[in-house]
């Protein structure tokens, strides 16, 4: 039985046969569309549970057919593209993509960024209640937070980061978008102190802070928090 269905929009054929062969033997079912709008008719026909989008389409941008997907629905989307810039990923994040990676990427690489996203799809129902994963245990309703059964101290600056990046795990939060949720406002004179909260969880919550396995950091862009 399949993991779930994958729609590939992008009109290359050698890349559509690339990524046919990594998803199917990743154990997914894949439709493929060419264009941005064969791609938004196959959304609704199919409702796949993950779509990759390219940036670059023959009928209209990949940036713009993500708007156009976030106007009616939450499905996992990760942007694929040539183009690695900072400020182009970012604005994709802060539209409403899930992740994005950049050509050329692994299968490994690609495979387990997207079951990074269709995970935390699946847990977003169930987070606001217990979160418990390799040690890590929040009980949501008391702000309990402990570590392998011992309780943690933490302030409400360092909760709040801790919360925002577990709502969403797999998915890169940008530093805008971290400050909006937890001190809200996207002021970047903020941007600093954020940093500093974010070693001191890091301190609490790792067990090598110098080589973190939960709170990642993105450079340039922001932090993601991985499910281990």
């Amino acid at each position: 039985m399949a993991k779930g269905i994958v729609l590939v929009i992008d009109d290359e054929p050698q890349i559509q046969k690339m990524l046919g062969v990594i998803l199917n033997h990743a154990g997914y079912e894949v439709v493929f569309a060419a264009s941005g709008e064969k791609g938004l008719a196959e959304l609704v026909y199919k409702k796949p549970h993950a779509v990759l989008l390219d940036m670059g389409l023959p009928d209209m941008e990949g940036f713009d057919v993500l708007l156009r997907i976030r106007e009616f629905s939450d499905v996992a989307v990760i942007m694929v593209s040539v183009r690695g810039q900072e400020e182009i990923k970012v604005k994709c994040l802060e539209s409403g993509a899930d992740d994005y990676v950049t050509k050329p990427f692994s299968a490994t690489e690609l495979t387990a960024r997207l079951s990074a996203v269709l995970r935390r799809k699946t847990t977003q129902g169930i987070v606001n209640e217990i979160f418990n994963n390799a040690g890590l245990r929040i009980e949501f309703n008391t702000r309990m937070v402990a570590l392998n059964g011992k309780a943690l101290k933490l302030t409400a600056i360092e909760y709040g980061l801790l919360t925002s990046l577990i709502k969403n795990a797999g998915r890169v939060l940008t530093m805008r978008q971290i400050l909006r949720e937890v001190w809200g406002t996207d002021n970047e004179e903020k941007s600093n102190s954020a940093r500093v909260y974010l070693n001191h969880l890091r301190q609490k919550i790792e067990d090598n802070p110098a080589q973190p396995k939960r709170i990642i950091n993105e450079p340039g862009i922001g932090y993601r928090f991985n499910l281990i």
